[in-house]
């Protein structure tokens, strides 16, 4: 009974992976098993490309249901134009005060000489 169970399970996971995948596998298979039909009706009527409208279609569907919920947030700006407004205060205060104590102690980033490499 366990391995009736797990085998279930290892079939619907199987299908839930393949499901983007899915049109691709039907074409192929309508392509190879009924060739003229197929070609007589999908490729006539959607074109070479109709996989990929089939994806499209598929997609917005998918969309519209995220994009719903999303729009329900609310999504006001004031807070994080506070924030940014705080934090922008304080960085100058405090970038102020460390460029005038660094600006005196700058060093040279090359070489005052022309050193060869070690003889090995």
């Amino acid at each position: 009974m366990k391995q009736i169970a797990l085998y279930i399970v290892l079939f619907s996971y199987s299908i839930v992976m393949l499901k983007p995948v899915s049109p691709f596998i039907t074409d192929t298979v309508e392509h190879i098993f009924n060739y003229t039909q197929h070609m007589a009706s999908v490729h006539y009527e959607n074109g070479t490309y109709h996989v990929h409208k089939e994806l499209v279609d598929d997609e917005k569907k998918n969309n519209l249901s995220k994009e719903a919920s999303a729009s329900k947030k609310d999504n006001s700006a004031n807070d994080h134009i506070v924030i940014q407004q705080k934090l922008t205060a304080s960085f100058l205060s405090t970038s102020i005060s460390f460029q005038i104590s660094s600006a005196s102690k700058l060093i040279n980033n090359y070489l005052a000489a022309d050193y060869p490499p070690p003889r090995a």
